[in-house]
């Protein structure tokens, strides 16, 4: 009985009374992370939202997701995430995950020509599609710039939508788009950077875009301002529930933060203070994952189904 209600559900009642109060309150939404789950190499993160303290909630032993997207469903009530297992890196997949028992479930393999492994993830806010960024090489064409797929969410299957820049050398080509998040409007923003063309001068930062939903084209919005580390330009990308735009991002360049972001500009605040040593910032486990919002698991529920587990231990036990 103790199985079916999850071990890790009660690990989860025993980390919400031993932990801030940003992680228990009632009818709240959480933020959540994928990154490094040492000793695993990935896992699944609760981030506070207003300084980017966190705590490790799952760890998935034998799947590689740690530098790719997140995305939740409030109609099957899982978290999506991009990646592969670790036995077939080189094959992408979607993996669905149950945030209240951290069961993950890899579906079927992608394409060879689709790279997921690295890259964002987000469901649209209205109509309950799935979008992801990656690589696409059809074998003939070198792609250079990041494409946009759909996600089926019953299958893992994606399709090619288009790319967001030119791939050579006319203009600005090779953008590469990673985090992704959708605005409520419908409005789909991505964290990126340009490999080459005159909107990118300075390549150590990150830049925020926009993303046009029908043709995978991308429009520049503007700078991070991160020049520290990985810049934002891998990072997950996420509106909170007040609309807030947040994102995952280098620190400095030993560790991470979490970052407020002017949509209209692009530009980053950190919201892990300032004066902190070198290695000093609140994110360790790695900033190239994805970031979502998920309603909350009611503490309530987590408390009796984990008080009638250790009652069934205690009374086998005797």
């Amino acid at each position: 009985i103790l199985m079916k209600i999850g071990i890790h559900r009660v690990s989860r009642l025993l980390a919400a009374l031993l932990t801030p109060v940003w992680l228990c309150t009632p009818a709240s939404a959480e933020l959540f992370a994928t990154g490094g789950g040492a000793p695993e190499l990935s896992g699944l993160w609760s981030v506070n939202p207003l300084n980017g303290q966190s705590i490790l909630v799952f760890r998935f032993p034998g799947i590689h997701i740690y530098n790719g997207g997140l995305a939740y469903d409030a109609g099957s009530d899982l978290l999506y995430a991009t990646g592969a297992e670790d036995s077939s890196t080189g094959t992408s997949r979607l993996f669905s995950i149950d945030p209240a028992s951290g069961i993950a479930t890899p579906f079927p393999g992608m394409s060879s020509f689709i790279n997921l492994t690295s890259g964002g993830l987000a469901l649209h806010p209205v109509t309950g599609v799935l979008y992801a960024t990656g690589g696409y090489n059809d074998g003939i064409h070198a792609y250079q710039s990041s494409a946009l797929f759909t996600i089926d969410k019953s299958t893992g299957a994606a399709t090619l939508i288009g790319f967001a820049g030119e791939n050579c050398c006319v203009g600005d080509f090779g953008i590469n788009l990673n985090g992704l998040g959708f605005r409520d409007d419908g409005t789909l923003f991505a964290n990126g950077f340009g490999l080459g063309g005159p909107s990118y001068p300075d390549p150590t930062t990150s830049n925020l875009f926009t993303v046009n939903l029908a043709t995978g084209a991308a429009t520049h919005i503007g700078p991070s301002g991160v020049s520290d580390g990985r810049s934002l330009k891998y990072s997950g990308l996420a509106f909170s529930p007040n609309g807030t735009l947040l994102s995952l991002g280098s620190f400095d360049a030993a560790s991470g933060a979490l970052y407020s972001i002017d949509p209209t500009t692009g530009s980053a605040t950190s919201l892990a203070g300032s004066g902190l040593p070198y290695g000093g910032g609140p994110i360790h486990f790695g900033v190239d994952g994805g970031l979502a919002y998920a309603p909350e698991p009611a503490v309530g529920s987590m408390l009796a189904a984990g008080i009638a587990g250790l009652a069934v231990l205690m009374r086998r036990r005797s």
